[in-house]
């Protein structure tokens, strides 16, 4: 269809109006028509003030898509008169509709940055009269956008940078002028509607030109040269607040607007530099929020969004002042005369406390305030610098005492937790995340409090009046464990963990958050616990043990974990209680849901480690039997098959628990033996069994060559029935612990591979792999198992580096093996194809002559994968591959330049548009001479690729190569 205006409108309206399926063709054929040079001259036609709303728009956004896709078609003698279009087009539509006239003003800050911006002033000089301000504000608000959103070459975009930094200083002059009015006498009317509007506008440009320097330590503007137009922020937040008492709608919007630049300008590039005005700044801050603050700062406050705004910006400017404000703090005065900037005296402090009271934001988080949160990060970055400061005797000033303590008590405070009735799905996971930031904040608290930091939350706890102020306290408490002095005790902290134990201990205690809690404390201080050496140490860790045994029936998966923690950590009560916590993980009424049974299991088998060989067999046997009957009721039921998961689980969580034993462990693999010969008949459960074997032999390590026989017959099985990838690891644990000992290593592994093999294999049978399929094949529908396949790929290479002997084991399987491998990478499944990878290249290291008869086809494979057929990022493996084989001795001998390899690559390249019609005799001459010319570095063989790669896409010479050899470079 031609492109014509008619055609065009017509395609909008189908595009807004009809169904679903001409909508599509309607978005097809618009986007096309952005793309034809004819678009140069219908968008002026569809601009017309008689088009409709949306043939306009369409027309203002294709024209905004030529400047920057197409900008190569404008010749030079035409910028002028495009410009002049697009300053007509503008003011024609200055009263709106207001999405065309934002999208003609994104099109002319496009133009202005195709030609580097130099002459930003002249362009908009038409725009700069009275009836043209809000589309001047439009203008220079959206160029920084489009600058950072842009796609363009490193060297305009370094023009531009230069021109827009040397132009910032005259726009903040101009918004400046632009917000004088807000000094104006406002004491008997509020300022109008365009009033508000103008300083809006003018607040959110030069918020975006204040960010182009943001994250550079050089601007055109200093702090000091920007306190005008912080003051007149200032002033215009103060106004606005003065004369509405529910700050909303358009005054809520500026208020917003003005703190977001009032954040800029204190933050932005070489705002450091500047202490006085730093100080200056935090005092006028301070006079600002407190009033503010004081006036709302209550549960569910109507004016809840302005103040999130405005402790946002304070954070924001006293994270980047935090020098300066611990130095100000410290001293106790501000304001000294330099810089021309002066204080008040207390400026530091006053907004070191509007923080604290905003931590402290009255009511529970999320459902009462959503402001607190945004203090966390300063805390961090204020300890940070305190302690730097701090003298080599590190000694903090004690007015930082004063500061940490009154935060690790509205932290304590903050912790509380709402019933939870009242919270939302997502509001509990709020809160989980608003907590768990207390726990971490609680530690910055530790690193300046130190040990007092206990004695605070021992002083909280008792003072509590309910039980969500003791469950507080805990929480603050567990969150102290990692900093508890190893082997000595804290004046405050046994008296908090008495208290923790006891309503664990507690039966009449169903209060189930504070039961938690109590539980979390004693599992997270268990490590505290085994460093306290003496009847002290060993009687607390035995009543804690007690406790959470006691809690199970109440609160079993705290519990549990608990139990299992005191159990690894702590060995004397462990080994004392040991029949107690076996009788405890064969309890089927206290341990129902699976996670539980496996936290208990592995608390068990932590006793059993530690506790004596006599006193343990019994106990393992009693244990290990339940679980053999767990593991035949699942194999002789389809049902329980179908959720194998339970019982393998916890013999596994067993068997990890006992690898500190390896007699132990031998014996309970001893008597799940017959269980676990039930388990490959039913290919559910082989995975399962597979797991059990896995954690079996590393669990034993080299004292499994007295029970390999017996494995080794179960992995055979289990491969019969069903490859899997846990399967493989079993082998490959196998054969590293015992393979170079026990002759029947070859025949596991053969099995294991064989049967993996077949199984990936994109024919029924491996035999049956023509050797012409890599090249006759260019499209697959993908292999099945790519995890299976990724783990043979993974052991065959293990066991060429690791047991080259194993190869013999192989041999006459080996070519299919190599082709298997190539068919891989040729499909590329990423981490299938990677593994594929990996052992071709460790094969070419040791067995070049198996590899040589498909090296040219792999060779040719790799290239194409480079050329396009691999995602970008996919290069490394590649790159791997090409390495080994140019360092490989290869047996043929060749007289061309680089020897075997360096014929391969010349005659799959020689082949015209391969591996892409994009890649020039050029590219593939300096390809080929990279490739054979590295043999150490990969990372300098790693840009050949990638570069290669690039140019293979089309993509040589654009900004995205540009950027990624650059970064390459970098690394």
């Amino acid at each position: 269809m031609e492109y014509t205006a008619h055609n065009l409108e017509y395609a909008v309206t189908v595009f807004y109006n009809g169904n679903d399926e001409d909508r599509s063709k309607a978005h097809t054929w618009l986007s096309a028509a952005q793309r034809v040079p004819e678009a140069w001259n219908f968008v002026w036609e569809l601009l017309q003030s008689n088009k409709g709303t949306e043939v306009q728009f369409y027309a203002a956004t294709t024209l905004h898509t030529k400047i920057l896709r197409c900008w190569n078609e404008v010749p030079e003698e035409s910028y002028t008169e495009l410009k002049e279009k697009l300053l007509q087009a503008m003011m024609a539509y200055s009263n709106g509709p207001k999405i065309v006239t934002n999208r003609l003003c994104i099109s002319l800050a496009a133009f202005i940055l195709q030609q580097g911006s130099t002459d930003i002033a002249d362009i908009l000089r038409p725009l700069s009269t009275t009836a043209t301000t809000s589309l001047l504000l439009e203008v220079l608000t959206v160029i920084p956008e489009e600058f950072n959103s842009m796609t363009m070459g490193t060297a305009l975009r370094a023009r531009n940078r230069a021109a827009l930094n040397q132009a910032c200083s005259m726009v903040l002059d101009d918004m400046l002028r632009y917000l004088q009015d807000v000094f104006n006498d406002y004491s008997n009317a509020p300022p109008s509607e365009a009033s508000i509007q103008l300083w809006t506008s003018a607040a959110s440009c030069a918020s975006n030109w204040l960010a182009l320097s943001e994250d550079t330590l050089d601007s055109t503007t200093t702090l000091p040269e920007r306190a005008p137009l912080c003051r007149a922020l200032y002033t215009a937040v103060r106004l606005l607040c003065t004369w509405n008492e529910a700050v909303s709608g358009s005054a809520l919007e500026a208020c917003e607007a003005f703190l977001s630049t009032l954040r800029a300008a204190g933050t932005a590039g070489g705002a450091a530099r500047h202490p006085a005005s730093a100080r200056s700044l935090l005092t006028d801050l301070a006079t600002l929020a407190e009033p503010l603050l004081a006036a709302h700062n209550q549960p569910n406050s109507m004016n809840e969004e302005l103040l999130a705004a405005l402790i946002i910006c304070c954070v924001a400017v006293a994270e980047c002042h935090a020098r300066v404000l611990v130095e100000a703090v410290e001293e106790g005065r501000e304001g000294k005369e330099e810089e021309g900037g002066a204080g008040d005296g207390g400026g530091a402090r006053r907004i070191l406390q509007v923080l604290l009271a905003a931590q402290a934001a009255p009511g529970h988080y999320p459902l009462h305030e959503t402001r607190s949160n945004l203090v966390f990060g300063l805390w961090y970055t204020l300890q940070d610098q305190i302690l730097n400061m701090s003298d080599s005797t590190n000694k903090v000033s004690p007015v930082w005492y004063e500061v940490f303590t009154q935060l690790l008590i509205t932290l304590i405070k903050k912790s509380e937790m709402p019933p939870e009735s009242m919270l939302s799905r997502d509001e509990q996971e709020l809160l989980r995340c608003y907590r768990q930031d207390i726990a971490d904040i609680v530690m910055y608290c530790y690193s300046i409090l130190g040990e007092n930091c206990w004695s605070l939350v021992e002083s909280a706890f008792t003072g509590a009046e309910s039980a969500r102020q003791r469950e507080a306290a805990l929480h603050v408490f567990a969150a102290l464990a990692d900093a508890a002095p190893a082997g000595r005790a804290p004046t405050a902290l046994p008296a908090l963990l008495q208290h923790a134990l006891r309503l664990a201990a507690d039966p009449t205690n169903n209060d189930t958050r504070l039961l938690h809690t109590a539980l979390d404390c004693l599992g997270f201080y268990a490590s505290w616990l085994s460093s306290m050496e003496g009847p002290q140490g060993t009687e607390l860790g035995r009543e804690c043990m007690r406790a959470a045994g006691a809690a199970l029936q109440r609160c079993p998966a705290p519990a549990a974990l608990a139990l299992r923690k005191l159990c690894l950590d702590c060995a004397a009560p462990a080994a004392e209680l040991v029949a107690d916590i076996v009788q405890l993980a064969q309890s089927v009424e206290t341990t129902s849901e699976g996670w539980t049974r496996r936290q208990l299991v592995s608390a068990a088998g932590a006793a059993l480690a530690v506790s004596d060989p006599e006193r343990a067999a019994p106990l393992l046997a009693s244990l290990a039997h339940r679980l053999h009957d767990l593991l035949t009721a699942q194999a002789q039921s389809a049902a329980s098959a179908r959720s194998s998961a339970g019982g393998a689980a916890e013999c596994v969580s067993l068997m990890c628990a006992l690898s500190a034993r390896p007699a132990l462990a031998a014996e309970l693999f001893r008597i799940l033996r017959p269980a676990l010969a039930l388990l490959p008949a039913n290919q559910d459960l082989t995975q399962a069994m597979f797991q059990i074997l896995k954690h079996t032999v590393s669990a034993l390590m080299g004292d499994c060559i007295n029970v390999i026989e017996d494995i080794a017959v179960l992995i055979i099985a289990g491969f019969e029935s069903q490859p899997c990838p846990v399967g493989l690891d079993v082998i490959k644990l196998v054969a590293v612990m015992v393979g170079s000992e026990w002759e029947g290593t070859a025949g596991v592994v053969r099995a294991g591979v064989v049967s993996s093999a077949r199984a990936v294999a994109p024919q029924t049978s491996m035999h049956a792999l023509d050797p012409q399929y890599l090249l006759t094949v260019e499209h697959t529908t993908g292999h099945p198992c790519p995890e299976l396949a990724e783990a043979l790929f993974v052991l065959l290479d293990a066991l060429t580096k690791k047991q080259p002997r194993a190869i013999e084991w192989i041999e006459d399987i080996l070519p299919d093996l190599i082709a298997l491998a190539c068919e891989f990478v040729r499909a590329w499944e990423a981490r299938a194809a990677s593994a594929a990878c990996s052992w071709l290249g460790s094969l070419a290291a040791v067995r070049p002559a198996c590899l040589e008869p498909r090296a040219p086809l792999l060779t040719h494979t790799a290239l194409r994968c480079i050329g396009g057929a691999t995602p970008r990022n996919q290069m490394e493996p590649l790159t791997k591959l090409l390495l080994a084989l140019n360092r490989a001795s290869w047996p043929s001998q060749s007289a061309g330049a680089g020897g075997p390899l360096g014929d391969w690559l010349r005659a799959s390249l020689s082949a015209p548009g391969f591996p892409t019609v994009h890649s020039t005799e050029a590219h593939k001459q300096k390809f080929i001479a990279a490739v054979l010319r590295e043999k150490t570095s990969k990372r300098r063989l790693l840009e050949a690729v990638q570069e290669f790669s690039l140019g293979c896409r089309g993509l040589i010479g654009t900004e995205y190569a540009r950027q990624t050899l650059s970064a390459k470079q970098m690394v």
